[in-house]
């Protein structure tokens, strides 16, 4: 049989404990979904709140890129050039197909990071992911490659070339000596911008002056953010130690540029894939126990 190093991979025996607070947990979190989900239809309805996010996205792929607005401003656009070139061609879609596009994209990475949990838990979180849906940022897909990057460290590129201290989840295999995985993650990086500055050298370095010319730009205090990295690289070394991948996804949160409002808390959405990412193999006939180095590796 197989059971998992990560307290958060099975929490049955935590129903099965305290059965009451369970069942209090489920009925609050219901409510709180249901709460979200009224704001979200309110909010698009009052405040025009719909696809604002992914609007920025689609017109800065409509011409040359630029960093003219500032962060906070309507259609900013922050992340990296390569993120450009990669949705440009879906960005050739009329805005509504586009925003179309976007929204079922998240929503399908959203469902599949919700499938280990049962519908009771998974649909109320689906309700409570509705402001990310309705704004269209990328938190969701941050989540996504979260998980794909524990197995394939080049998908570590994503969250470090659009929210860059997101990308902190790299350091897990720096924690745990697994080098190899370090540098293929590195590796992939080096080779993603280096390939991308030799054909838009100007707009690579509009956006290395633009993230030094707003590094200050966080919505909270500049030391409330320091102070919010340093608990995330804590989160991610203490979980590199145990075998908790579950921790990743706390630590993207704290270290996220952004963190007013519910949508960063999307990546959340991470734990229960990540969670099932460490897998300990019990000892029993026909069977042999697993290595715990390798153990995050297997599924």
């Amino acid at each position: 049989m197989t059971k998992y190093a990560d307290p958060f991979a099975d929490m049955t025996w935590f129903a099965s404990k305290y059965p009451s607070a369970a069942k209090l947990a489920l009925f609050l979190f219901w409510g709180l979904a249901l709460f979200t989900a009224g704001r979200t239809v309110g909010a698009v309805l009052e405040n025009d709140i719909f696809g604002q996010d992914t609007h920025a996205y689609w017109l800065a792929a409509q011409s040359e890129l630029t960093y003219e607005r500032a962060p906070g401003q309507r259609d900013a656009y922050l992340y990296s050039p390569i993120f450009l070139t990669v949705i440009r061609p879906f960005a050739l879609l009329p805005w509504p197909l586009f925003q179309t596009f976007w929204i079922c994209l998240e929503a399908a990475v959203l469902l599949w990071l919700l499938r280990p949990l049962k519908f009771r838990w998974a649909a109320p979180y689906f309700l409570i992911s509705l402001p990310e849906l309705a704004v269209g940022n990328i938190y969701l897909l941050l989540a996504g490659a979260a998980v794909l990057g524990m197995q394939k460290p080049v998908a570590w590129s994503f969250p470090i070339l659009t929210k860059v201290t997101v990308g902190i989840g790299l350091a897990w295999f720096a924690v745990r000596g697994e080098w190899r995985r370090l540098l293929q993650g590195l590796g992939g990086l080096a080779l993603i911008v280096g390939v991308s500055y030799a054909f838009e050298p100007a707009a690579w370095n509009a956006w290395f002056r633009f993230l030094l010319e707003h590094r200050e730009g966080t919505p909270d205090s500049q030391i409330s953010f320091y102070v919010r990295c340093a608990i995330a690289v804590v989160l991610v070394v203490v979980g590199a130690r145990k075998q908790w991948p579950s921790l990743i996804a706390p630590a993207m949160l704290l270290a996220s540029p952004v963190l007013v409002g519910p949508i960063p808390y999307m990546m959340l959405a991470a734990v229960p894939r990540l969670a099932r990412l460490s897998p300990c193999t019990v000892m029993v006939p026909g069977e042999s126990a697993a290595d715990p180095q390798s153990a995050v590796q297997q599924k």
